[in-house]
C-alpha cells in the first residue's frame, strides 16, 4: 500500500464526525482513502453533503499531516501493521461495522481461525476468580483456541499467562500505542507472549493514555472472538463493556456465577439474570455450546443425487468439514445473514449441511 493511502486511512477516522463506521463507508464509496480526500468536495450525492464541511475544516489538514508523520514513525521503527482491506486482517473483527481500519501489531500475524475466545474480568479478582480463569484455560487447551484479552491486572493477565503455560497463542489488545506497555509491570511477559501470539492496537504511538481509549479497545477484544467470557466483574466495569460489545456483534457471552453477596461477581450475575450470558462452570461448557465437541447423534446421510440450485452450489463452496460461524460464511459468500440463515436451513433439510451450536455450520 502506498504511504499516501496509509496516511489517509489513518487520518480519516480521526476527523470530526467521521469515526470508523463512516470512514469505511466513505472508502467503499470512493474506492480509496486518498480518493475520499480528493473527491468528496465534488461528490454530487446528497448523502455526503453534511460531511463536506468536515473536510474544509482547518484541523483536517493538520490531522492528515500528523498521519503522514505517523507513517514516517512506523517506517523508522519497523512497526508492523495491517489494513482492513488486507487478506490477513482478522475476519471476525472485519465483520464488526465499527472495527478499526488499521491494526498495529507485534509478535505473530493473527491466525486465520474462528476458534477464538476472549476472557476478561475485574482487575481485583478473588483467589477463586484467579483460579477459575486458569482452570478455564487449562480445560480449553485440548481444543487449541486463541485466547484474547486486555493484558490488564487481574483476570486478563491470569488468563493470558495460563495460555502461555498451556502453549496456546494469546493476543492482548492495547488501549495505547503498540510499542508502549501498560501496565509497565507486565512488560516482562511480552516476549513470551510474542513467541506464539502477540499484541494489537489501533492507536498511534503518541496517542495519550485515557480511560475512554481502554473502553474503546474493548470492542476489539469482543470483535475478534467467537465468544466472550466474563470471569468476575463488579456491577460496573470494563469487562461488562466488552460483554455488551459482544452482544451487539451477536457473539456468544458466558459468565462465571458467584454468590449474590460478592461484589466481584455482581456484574456476572446481572448478565446471567438478564439472560445476556450463559452460566459457565467449566471449559467444557464453552466447547459444547460452540460445537467444538462432536454431537453423539448420527447426522442425516445426504442423498446420492441431491438437487441443488446454482446459488446453493455456490454457497457450498464456502463450507467444508470444519465448522464455520455463520457470520464468517456470510462475509466470504457476500450474502446477508438473514438470507443465509434460510439457505443453510434448506441445505440442512437436504442433508448436505450440519448445524452446530454457536451458530456454526459445516458440510456433511
Amino acid at each position: 500500500m502506498p504511504t499516501s493511502e496509509l496516511a489517509a486511512t489513518l487520518a480519516l477516522p480521526k476527523l470530526s464526525r467521521i469515526g470508523c463506521i463512516t470512514a469505511r463507508k466513505l472508502i467503499h464509496h470512493f474506492g480509496s482513502a486518498v480518493d475520499v480526500f480528493d473527491r468528496i468536495q465534488q461528490a454530487d450525492s446528497a448523502k455526503w453533503k453534511t460531511l463536506k464541511d468536515v473536510f474544509k475544516r482547518p484541523d483536517t489538514a493538520s490531522i492528515l499531516c500528523a498521519a503522514e508523520k505517523e507513517c514516517a514513525y512506523i517506517q523508522k521503527h519497523h512497526v508492523q501493521w495491517i489494513d482492513f482491506r488486507d487478506e490477513g486482517f482478522p475476519a471476525s473483527l472485519n465483520q464488526c461495522p465499527d472495527a478499526p481500519l488499521v491494526l498495529f501489531y507485534s509478535g505473530q500475524s493473527f491466525p486465520d481461525t474462528t476458534r477464538i475466545i476472549s476472557i476478561v474480568g475485574t482487575r481485583e479478582p478473588s483467589q477463586q476468580g484467579r483460579a477459575f480463569s486458569r482452570k478455564l484455560v487449562a480445560e480449553l487447551a485440548p481444543y487449541h483456541p486463541i485466547i484474547v484479552s486486555g493484558y490488564a491486572y487481574g483476570i486478563d493477565i491470569e488468563a493470558q499467562l495460563a495460555a502461555v503455560e498451556h502453549k496456546l497463542s494469546t493476543y492482548a489488545c492495547f488501549g495505547h500505542g503498540i510499542l508502549s506497555c501498560y501496565p509497565k509491570q507486565h512488560k516482562k511477559y511480552r516476549k513470551d507472549i510474542e513467541q506464539t501470539g502477540g499484541f494489537l492496537s489501533e492507536y498511534w504511538h503518541n496517542d495519550a493514555f485515557h480511560k475512554t481509549s481502554f473502553l474503546q479497545r474493548n470492542r476489539i477484544i469482543a470483535g475478534l472472538a467467537q465468544a466472550t467470557v466474563v470471569v468476575e466483574s463488579k456491577a460496573k466495569g470494563g469487562a461488562l463493556t466488552t460483554a455488551h460489545y459482544a452482544l451487539g456483534y451477536q457473539r456468544d457471552v458466558f459468565a462465571m456465577p458467584g454468590r449474590p453477596e460478592d461484589k466481584t461477581t455482581a456484574g456476572c450475575l446481572h448478565l446471567i439474570k438478564k439472560r445476556q450470558a450463559e452460566c459457565l462452570t467449566s471449559g467444557v461448557d464453552i466447547a459444547k455450546a460452540l460445537g467444538w465437541i462432536e454431537q453423539k447423534t448420527v447426522p442425516k446421510q445426504p442423498e446420492l443425487f441431491v438437487e441443488l440450485s446454482k446459488q446453493e452450489k455456490a454457497l457450498l463452496q464456502h463450507l467444508d468439514a470444519k465448522p464455520k460461524h455463520i457470520d464468517l460464511i456470510a462475509l466470504e459468500a457476500q450474502i446477508k445473514v438473514s438470507e443465509l440463515a434460510s439457505m443453510l436451513f434448506i441445505l440442512e433439510m437436504k442433508g448436505v449441511v450440519l448445524a452446530q451450536a454457536g451458530k456454526m455450520f459445516k458440510r456433511v
